[in-house]
């Protein structure tokens, strides 16, 4: 808005004439009305709006770099592998109480590649050692090598259903290749297989445990009821033709 402000300025002249004026023969002079000054126009000031702050610049927000720990084994004769599960190859057994440093971890987070006191590397089973760092800071490595089985357990809710553990097992007589999988906080569970594998094999619901999120602090069900996935089990074939997650609905 502009405000503007006038000022006036008034000009009086006062012409007083004798009072006792002599008698002249020639018409006395007329005086001319003298002119008014006009006034001059002040600029109008304009008001100035109140500055606007600028807004503080947003720093991104960079995550830290992670710096690798240690976790020491908690039972003898623990299997370093070359790849994450039970049917890849042994590279060697270590001994209780050995200091691997952790490099990264399995999608799932239960199996974790790590370096030995003698620099070999390889994935040992997360279970069986305990962690002088927190584990939820390693980054996932998607292991190479291998062909993947998936599956997602979801409520009626939508929600995911962490901690349920299935078994994929070869359908085979004797005493069948077996891996067993447990579902992380997305309610997806990952069975890493070798490349090799190939036939017919059950994905079955095998057990909760304690920290799933169907139990309470104490390791019983909520509300006292358990429930269970539908369907309990699966048939699959591998080599898979599709990579996509089995789907399982918690009741």
């Amino acid at each position: 808005m502009k405000t503007k402000i006038l000022i006036p300025v008034l000009l009086f002249i006062l012409l007083i004439s004798s009072c006792a004026a002599p008698s002249l023969s020639t018409p006395p002079e007329e005086i001319a009305e003298p002119a008014l000054a006009q006034p001059t126009p002040t600029p109008g000031i304009e008001a100035t709006p109140p500055s606007t702050p600028e807004p503080a610049a947003i720093k991104p927000v960079v995550p830290s770099p992670y710096v690798p720990f240690y976790v020491v084994t908690q039972v003898d004769n623990l299997v370093l592998r070359a790849n994450p599960g039970p049917l890849f190859e042994a590279k060697t057994t270590l001994p209780n109480a050995s200091r691997l440093l952790v490099l990264g971890r399995a999608p799932g987070g239960e199996w974790l590649l790590v370096q030995t006191p003698l620099e070999r590397t390889g994935w040992v089973f997360g279970q069986f050692v305990t962690s002088e760092g927190n584990l939820s800071l390693v980054p996932f490595i998607q292991p190479a090598d291998l062909q993947l089985v998936r599956g997602r357990v979801i409520n009626q809710e939508g929600d995911p259903v962490t901690g349920i553990q299935f078994a994929v097992v070869q359908e085979q007589a004797g005493s069948p290749p077996r891996v067993d999988a447990v579902t992380d906080e997305t309610g997806t569970f990952y069975a890493f297989m070798p490349l090799t594998t190939a036939g017919t094999w059950a994905v079955s619901f095998t057990a909760i445990t304690c920290t799933s999120s169907v139990m309470d602090k104490d390791c019983n069900c909520l509300n006292g009821v358990c429930g269970g996935p539908a369907p309990g089990s699966l048939t699959i074939t591998l080599p898979l033709e599709k990579d996509e997650p089995l789907l399982f609905s918690w009741q």
